[in-house]
Parts: structure tokens; sequence; C-alpha cells
């Protein structure tokens, strides 16, 4: 599978200065921030519909077709009303509360996200019908990082599992998205003092 994608190249400054340069344009904080002149941006999935509004080429990320919208918004807001607090959880638990052992309500929240996003693909490619979207790209960043903790099972999410074999097939996924997240994973293997348990989901 074989996606076109337009590439814009952004700077990430990680520094003191960075955090206090962050700070001073964004009072939550938060990464990715974007300025784009006098505009400040910040939450991955507004800046992405911005960047794909004003700079894009392709219609089919985030089209003007207000029904489509609708679907791409909503999954958007699947990502970061649900899935994504769920997993910054866990993440957050290990990596900065140093817990060595992982609850099984959050697990269990985890798998229950699983299951929502297997029947969102049912008969579908991608997330809202048969183009990638930027629900997709912002739901695939947040998929990513859970499975470090619960892989995909095959067996009890194969909508899920097509889907996101079929992402890390794309020529630009592991410079995108892989790169990081192998970091990520060596950092809560370190946090957890042993191998990460793969039977989590079985």
């Amino acid at each position: 599978m074989k996606q076109n994608n337009d590439s814009l190249r952004l700077p990430l400054v990680v520094s003191r200065l960075g955090d206090l340069f962050l700070a001073s344009i964004n009072p939550q904080h938060t990464v990715p921030t974007l300025v784009d002149n006098e505009l400040v941006l910040w939450d991955s999935h507004e800046i992405m519909g911005y960047l794909v509004e004003k700079y894009g080429t392709n219609s089919d990320l985030y089209p003007a077709d207000s029904s489509q919208r609708a679907l791409i918004d909503q999954k958007l807001h699947f990502d970061s009303e649900t899935l994504f607090p769920r997993i910054e959880a866990i993440i957050r638990s290990v990596v900065v509360e140093n817990e060595k052992e992982i609850t099984t309500d959050k697990i269990s929240a985890i798998t229950e996200a699983y299951k929502l996003l297997d029947a969102f693909l049912e008969n579908r490619t991608y997330l809202c019908g048969d183009c990638l979207t930027i629900a997709d790209i912002c739901c695939v960043a947040t998929v990513s990082t859970a499975t470090i903790i619960i892989p995909i099972s095959t067996d009890k999410y194969p909508n899920l599992s097509t889907w996101y074999r079929n992402f890390k097939n794309l020529e630009y996924y592991e410079e995108t998205n892989g790169q990081g997240l192998n970091k990520l994973d060596a950092l809560v293997e370190m946090k957890l003092g042993r191998p990460r348990t793969k039977e989590l989901c079985d």
C-alpha cells in the first residue's frame, strides 16, 4: 500500500531555552505547538487540520464536505477524549511516577478502546472510509504507543491489526513515527526494570 503524502518539515527544539520559549507562547506548555507567522496553535489534532487546510494539496486528508469532515472530527475527538487519555495514564505512571506494575483497570481501558477501534474499522480500510485522513494519522500515533504496553491481538482485533500493519508498511511511517516509538519503547522497558509482558492482551 502506498499513499501520496505532502511533507512539511518542522523543527523540534528540546532544550531549556526551548522550554522557556514554549512557556511564553503556550500556557499549557504542551507539544506540539505550532507558530505560523502570528498564529500560535497547540493540540496535534487542530494543528493537523490547519496545516492540511492551509498548505496541503491532498483534500482527502481533511475534505471540505461537511458530512465527511464531521466523521473525521468525530474520530479525532475519540482519540483526544478516549484513546489518548487511557494510554497517557499508563505511560505517565511508568515513566514519570516510576510504577513497576500496570493495574488491570488500565489494561482493560486500552483493550476496550481496541475493541471500539476494531468496530469502527469493520468493512473499512480507514477509520472514515476508503481514504486516509488526519483521523487515521492522529489515531495511529496513539495506538502505536499503546502497543508498547499491549500488543494488538490479531485474533481479537483483526480489523485494527490490519489497519495498523498497513500503516507500518507506509514508506514514511518509520521516519515520522517509528523512530520515536522505538525510543519510548526502550524507555518504558528500562523504567519497568524488566522486559515488558507481551501476554497482557491475550
